[in-house]
């Protein structure tokens, strides 16, 4: 015997009106400052021998602060977006009940399923770069400072860079979390969601252009996410 099978029409609401609709400006300082960060890495200036250690510290300021704000406003535009899709799609007062006090992983879980019967994928790219970003997110935000040993002190600096490296190597996963969310939960609902930016390429989404602002480097990191969910997309 087999179980029977229901076929079920969903209706997505593409065009809406909300105030205080933040998580596409976040997702834009994100990009914004990840541009910045991959300047930074290419110009950074290691900390020299004998010479004034100067231009490194400024070097070194100016790519931890790129890092820094790519990671908390990606996470802070995965967070806004999935809350106003849900508000969206779902009303507010349902949100406020049921929804709002999920973690951030199981929204995007639990929410496109609600919306169209289909679940992103649990073990896909989007959601696996969702959970590295929400570790990197909460360990910068909770980040302990570390005492400094003067015996010993080669030990307490190892593990100083060692914690903050940890971090700042998640960069460009918080940026591609964005890409992947949007292009998945886009094609999942069979059109725009318009709570992200579109990073489709510009033939898929018409009227919807590539920013001739990314540098080919950023766009080539966008083609990537790009491949990665479309292979992602025939599993």
């Amino acid at each position: 015997m087999t179980n029977p099978i229901h076929h079920v029409e969903f209706e997505v609401m593409e065009t809406w009106a909300r105030m205080n609709s933040f998580a596409k400006s976040f997702a834009e300082i994100a990009e914004d400052s990840f541009e910045s960060y991959l300047v930074a890495k290419e110009n950074y200036i290691p900390m020299p021998d004998n010479e004034d250690p100067s231009a490194h510290f400024i070097s070194e300021k100016e790519l931890y602060e790129a890092s820094f704000k790519t990671i908390v406003f990606a996470a802070m535009a995965c967070e806004a977006a999935i809350f106003d899709l849900a508000a969206i799609q779902l009303g507010d007062d349902y949100v406020d009940k049921y929804i709002d006090k999920l973690n951030l992983v199981s929204k995007w879980v639990v929410i496109p399923k609600l919306i169209c019967g289909k679940s992103m994928n649990m073990k896909g790219p989007a959601l696996n770069s969702l959970k590295e970003l929400t570790y990197a997110r909460n360990a910068l935000v909770h980040l302990k400072s570390l005492p400094v040993k003067m015996k010993g002190i080669e030990e307490s600096v190892k593990k100083a860079e060692k914690q903050i490296d940890k971090i700042i190597n998640t960069t460009e996963n918080a940026y591609k979390t964005v890409v992947l969310l949007s292009l998945e939960l886009n094609r999942l609902l069979g059109t725009p969601a318009g709570v992200l930016p579109f990073y489709e390429a510009r033939t898929e989404i018409a009227g919807f252009s590539e920013s001739s602002n990314r540098s080919e480097t950023l766009i080539k990191i966008i083609n990537r996410c790009r491949q990665i969910d479309s292979r992602a997309s025939s599993e």
